[in-house]
């Protein structure tokens, strides 16, 4: 019958490389199967980190494999490889090799989960390894926060400085040809010249920000306030959050507000003065203009429109007598404005082209490709009915005396914990499959058909929810100089 390999880095061997870690545990494994005259016929090599079982592609293959009685055994270097991950994911992985009577194989010793001893062995050994990767975590997030509070620096550097590390501290130097500009815009904005001008100055006098080709007014805006540069440490600034939090599918950032920042002496040196910055700070909070009516959306092409030559998001400006709405780039030296209402008579067109395409494309479109989504929601009603079936036998159990009470609460507890953490999954999941039918809907002619019927009749803002149903982005081109119609957009639908 065949057999399996499953190859996964472990968080004590961070110091190496990936490759080199896998190489050195098939060669471990190679031996022991040759000893124990094991032939493998898979190996899975999981090479990315993560702590949820559904972030691990490889050891979804692998029990889609075990649960259907294909391997005889599994080789791996610990019980703790397989996962030490939440319950939930501990239990869909020990119940598929107990329930298909799959052994585990490691240097140290065989399992078989059908065996009362390896069970319970396997159950302790699966629950240490939580824990242990809980105090792991616990004490990374505490020597992270003793080296902030040390006055050590952890980050990426800002402009001006860079990294170094000082009797064992990580903290920052002064870059002294960057932290030229930096006085410069301290001194500007002091003097009273705002960021976009000072943005425009740094640019003309050749300096080059580290993450993009030019400086802006926004990222002038952000060193103003930043306090690393009066040598302080400041943490909780930002924070990130993994795709799938928030309702949000991809990585997004929040910015905390002032009042939260954790900030603490550095062990760097200042390139501002206390004193000016917070003279810049007062000036800064006194030029604060509140929107006049921050619930109204005024550009209905608000989020949609990119520059095509630098990435940027085109913004919205008003210009003339007549007040009239442009959208321009916000890079000195890019591309040409064009008034709003020239850019939403062509997006108008193009809707209209892509329309006619699409209905020609109507009858032989493909459908989407949903079947991860399905195999990954088949998965988990198994796992679910595999968890009703283990309900009775925990009664059985209590009624024939193997378990006492205090056992079979804390046997029923782990169940019950475990199937809501199932049931939330299957729920995701099924939001998922939606919501990829939903892509697909998206683009049909129909619903384009409603976006040029109604978008004449609403305002700006509900002009801009009605866009974002169906377009993903717009680029816009226009040369300098060019005729007020002359310039060009690629619309790309969701």
């Amino acid at each position: 019958m065949p057999n399996a390999m499953y190859l996964r880095k472990s968080r004590a061997e961070e110091q190496a490389s990936t490759e080199e870690v896998l190489a050195k545990h098939r060669a471990t494994l190679v031996e022991l199967a040759a000893k124990k005259e094991i032939i493998v016929t898979d190996v899975f090599e999981e090479v990315v980190s993560g702590e949820s079982l559904y972030a691990r592609p490889q050891m979804l293959q692998l029990l889609e494999g075990v649960n259907a009685g294909r391997y005889a055994a599994v080789l791996c270097m610990d019980i703790d490889r397989l996962g030490r991950g939440g319950m939930a994911d501990q239990g869909i992985i020990l119940d598929a090799f107990r329930y298909s009577e799959t052994l585990i194989v490691t240097p140290d010793k065989t399992y078989n989960l059908s065996d009362e001893m390896d069970e319970e062995l396997t159950e302790f050994k699966a629950f240490m390894a939580r824990r242990e990767y809980k105090m792991i975590r616990k004490r990374m997030r505490r020597g992270l926060m003793q080296t902030i509070e040390s006055g050590g620096y952890i980050a990426n550097p800002p402009y001006g400085y860079r990294k170094i590390v000082v009797d064992k501290l990580p903290t920052l130097e002064i870059v002294e040809e960057e932290a030229v500009f930096i006085r410069m815009m301290y001194d500007r904005y002091q003097a009273g010249i705002g960021s976009y001008l000072i943005a425009r100055e740094l640019n003309s006098a050749g300096s080059v920000p580290r993450r993009n080709a030019q400086w802006s007014a926004s990222t002038v805006r952000e060193i103003l306030k930043n306090p690393t540069y009066i040598g302080l440490v400041a943490w909780n600034r930002v924070r990130h959050f993994k795709p799938g939090t928030h309702g949000n599918d991809k990585h997004h950032v929040v910015y905390m507000p002032q009042d939260q920042w954790k900030l603490a002496e550095g062990r760097h040196q200042a390139i501002i003065s206390r004193e000016q910055w917070e003279s810049v700070q007062r000036i800064r909070k006194d030029r604060a203009i509140p929107p006049t009516n921050p619930k109204r959306l005024s550009n209905p092409l608000s989020g949609l429109v990119y520059c095509a030559v630098c990435g940027q998001k085109m913004q919205q400006i008003r210009a003339g007598k007549d007040d009239i709405p442009y959208l321009y780039c916000i890079k000195n030296q890019c591309c040409a404005s064009a008034k709003m209402e020239y850019i939403e008579g062509r997006l108008i067109q193009v809707i209209e082209s892509k329309l006619s395409t699409l209905r020609l494309q109507a009858l032989c479109a493909a459908p989407p490709d949903i079947s991860p989504l399905l195999t990954a929601l088949d998965f988990t009603v198994r796992e679910l009915s595999k968890l009703d079936a283990r309900l009775p036998r925990l009664y059985e159990f209590l009624e024939d005396g193997t378990y006492d009470r205090d056992t079979f609460r804390q046997r029923l507890e782990a169940v019950e914990n475990e199937k809501s953490v199932l049931l939330e999954r299957r729920y995701e999941l099924e939001k998922d499959i939606e919501r990829a039918k939903a892509r697909i809907t998206r683009r049909t002619a129909e619903q384009l058909e409603d976006v040029l019927s109604l978008y004449p009749a609403l305002v700006p803002g509900e002009k801009n929810r009605l866009l974002k149903t169906v377009i993903e982005r717009i680029d816009y081109s226009k040369p300098k100089n060019s005729k007020p119609m002359g310039f060009s957009i690629s619309v790309y639908l969701l």
